[in-house]
């Protein structure tokens, strides 16, 4: 019997459908307009282990999951620095529905690379306008529906049962809406069924309301009662999408059909990302390829959402994806090493405890951290190999985690065959130490050797496997030891972070080396999760010069923790942190040091910015006492960096951070410093010109606002006021 926790009854219950055998389940599918994120595709996930618990119970399952490409992408949104990427495409002639097949095709994609079943259905939504206006013009028989201007509005007030699926009614709706204005709504809860279109808009319908568009919570109500009846057995999705999206979905076909919409509601909790809530402003909003650029494999991905409960937040780190690959890989070896082992003639009686076991932790609410945790347990037990290769493979239709591809033998070069075929002839002769020389060869060219008792077993090294083996990644600045308690052992160090844009990384750190001078110094490079080919650059550099060291993270770390790490490994009494758009074209680090000898100065740099009012950083200045040194440079005394700290890790994007840093370090009594004689160029900062405008306000904004929650009350520690 299957139990599973219903939204709508607020209890983990029975699995019921309206008709025996036959389950009719929805999924709310992707917005065409972006690519889906890690985040997206956990609940995705979700749906497909119901779904394949269901199959696997015998149940005849019709799957739909819809296609949103409609009233998403604003005209006027994009004008103002939307999306790179559909900005991009319009620029070069493509239209709203090339750009919304561009991102659907990538999400079929993600979905195959997941080992996602596909949906009996992927309806679009522009495909079913009629279907749209259909189901509205039943709310306007029903008397759920008003017209107001040239806009239809679904009349909440009448709909007596709002507010049944997520609790949030009275006050608290009232609460969930305050920030929708809208003077055409009888009552500000109520929601948009029909919008008329805006002067200029492409996407846009002939219906009895006037040239328009759907709102967004109509489609699935149209979509999923075309192709599944007024009734469902199973509704999933995100748990973002209790209110509004499913609450207005349960108003509009229950108010145009008359019947209970859906019997089982079913949500994912939110993924975060490092700890905080992924979003494409926090710069830890990951897609798949983002893994894979990495070197993962997107099964463990998979993998990965099984540690946790569908219905528990799960927190993404790429540590814990290195984990959840290597025992994916862990997984697929016992396969290998079990296909060499004959199949047993009988079934033993232990091997249906497992699987009555295993079925049970399904059958309990989706438990796949318990149904994986007696997997491995079945794989160490004492079950004879084919034994435990047979229910292996069984367990795997549920966990999809393809390990029915992995072959006996690996696909191997000729040369390769024989001489594993050899060193099989040296182990048979015990000639067990010319036996290791030839195991440590084939590790040498890229393999991992496994020894059965009759045979080498050889198989290529995964990406993964073969990028760890090359670096040794940290995932954040909590896994670097601080060495700024020890005394310095070096005269400067340097503190570069490289993100991608190679050209800028070389001239940066060649101009560095230039003026570093002997062995008194250093120049440390955190590479920040870079893809474009810089980390192989660095690799190389690095081994030209002893005066060189590169950190290098598993991803895009925050800003400020990328800093961090620079500034924990630095061993130089005088420190300087360096942004790749600057080139140093003398000696930076001698007249820098002459500074910072006078014990007043917390910061030296070549560009500084004053303020009156904290508000407006305005003056750039580069002579004298200013308020806060930009991040092109910024030159510091080990000694007032162990008292003032490290930066603020909650600044992700660059931006602000150096004000930020700035205040920390002026409210410990030190002075900030322009000096205009130093040295060095600003070139164009790539970052910030990758941007479009209204992501650059946004990021920009959001730390600024970090910045005054702070330091907004601290006017006594400007210039203006010394």
């Amino acid at each position: 019997m299957i139990r599973i926790y219903n939204t709508l009854t607020n209890r983990v219950e029975e699995f019921v459908t309206l008709e025996p055998g036959v389950v009719r389940m929805y999924s709310c599918g992707p917005t065409v307009y972006r690519f889906a994120h890690v985040g997206n595709l956990r609940t995705y996930l979700m749906a497909d282990c119901i779904r394949r618990l269901l199959v696997g119970r015998g149940y005849r399952v019709t799957h739909v999951k819809n296609i949103t490409d409609v009233g998403h992408m604003r005209q006027e949104a994009l004008e103002t620095g939307g999306d790179k990427v559909i900005v991009a495409a319009l620029a070069e002639g493509k239209t709203p529905q090339e750009i919304a097949r561009f991102y659907a095709d990538a999400f079929h994609e993600d979905e195959r690379k997941l080992n996602i079943l596909p949906a009996d259905h992927f309806p679009w939504a522009t495909d079913h306008v009629p279907e749209m206006i259909t189901v509205i013009q039943d709310l306007f028989k029903n008397g759920y529906a008003y017209q107001a201007g040239d806009n239809v509005y679904f009349d909440v007030g009448r709909f007596s049962a709002y507010g049944k699926l997520s609790g949030n009614v009275g006050a608290a709706l009232m609460e969930g809406v305050r920030v929708e204005v809208d003077p055409l709504k009888r009552d500000p809860r109520d929601f948009t069924l029909w919008k008329a279109a805006e002067p200029g808009r492409d996407m846009k319908w002939d219906s009895p309301w006037g040239e328009g568009f759907p709102g967004w919570h109509i489609e699935c109500s149209a979509m999923s009662t075309k192709y599944l009846g007024t009734q469902l057995d199973l509704h999933t999705g995100g748990v973002d999408n209790v209110f509004p999206h499913h609450e207005d979905e349960i108003a509009q076909s229950e108010g145009a059909f008359g019947v209970p919409f859906v019997r089982h509601w079913v949500h994912g909790q939110h993924l975060l990302a490092d700890g905080v809530k992924m979003a494409k402003s926090a710069g830890n909003e990951f897609v798949l390829a983002d893994l894979e650029e990495r070197g993962f494999d997107p099964l463990a991905f998979r993998y990965l959402c099984f540690t946790v409960r569908y219905r528990h937040r799960m927190n993404f780190t790429f540590s814990a994806l290195r984990a959840g690959e290597r025992a994916l890989t862990g997984l697929r070896d016992r396969v290998w090493e079990w296909r060499g082992e004959p199949a047993p003639d009988r079934e033993p009686p232990e091997a249906a405890e497992w699987r009555g076991r295993f079925n049970d932790a399904l059958d309990n609410d989706l438990d796949m951290p318990r149904a994986l945790g007696l997997t491995w347990e079945m794989a160490r037990s004492d079950l004879p190999g084919g034994s435990k290769l047979a229910l292996l493979l069984e367990f795997d239709r549920m966990f999809g985690l393809g390990l029915e591809a992995v072959p006996q033998r690996y696909p191997l070069p000729a040369s390769l065959e024989d001489t594993i075929a050899r060193r099989d002839n040296v182990r048979s002769q015990r000639e067990y130490d010319q036996a290791d020389r030839m195991r440590s060869a084939l590790v040498a060219s890229g393999y991992r050797v496994g020894d059965s008792r009759k045979e080498t077993r050889v198989r290529p090294r995964t990406e993964l496997e073969k990028r760890e083996e090359r670096w040794n990644a940290v995932s954040s600045s909590r896994e670097v030891k601080s060495l700024l308690d020890l005394p310095p052992a070096l005269e400067h160090t340097v503190v570069v972070v490289a993100s991608n844009y190679m050209d800028d990384v070389k001239r940066c750190t060649e101009a560095i080396l230039k003026w570093l001078g002997d062995g008194s110094s250093e120049l440390i490079v955190v590479d920040n999760g870079s893809t474009d080919g810089t980390s192989e650059w660095l690799e190389e550099f690095s081994g030209r010069d002893p005066r060189v060291r590169v950190v290098y993270c598993d991803h895009v770390l925050g800003d400020g923790a990328a800093k961090n790490i620079g500034l924990k490994h630095a061993r130089g009494r005088f420190i300087a942190v360096v942004d790749t758009s600057v080139e140093m074209v003398g000696d930076v680090l001698s007249p820098m040091a002459r500074r910072l000898e006078d014990e007043s100065i917390g910061i030296v740099g070549r560009w500084g910015l004053l303020t009156d009012d904290l508000h407006h950083f305005h003056d750039e200045s580069e002579s004298g006492d200013v308020d806060a040194m930009q991040a092109y440079c910024i030159g510091l005394r080990r000694d007032a960096l162990a008292q003032s700290g490290l930066m603020r890790e909650t600044f992700r994007f660059y931006r602000n951070l150096d004000i930020d840093f700035s205040f920390q370090v002026k409210s410990h009594g030190y002075r900030i410093v322009a000096d205009g004689t130093l040295p060095m160029v600003r070139h164009e900062h790539r970052q910030w010109a990758s941007l479009g405008e209204a992501e650059r306000d946004q990021l920009s904004f959001k730390n600024f606002k970090r910045f005054l929650k702070k330091w907004g009350d601290r006017k006594d520690l400007l210039v203006s006021n010394k």
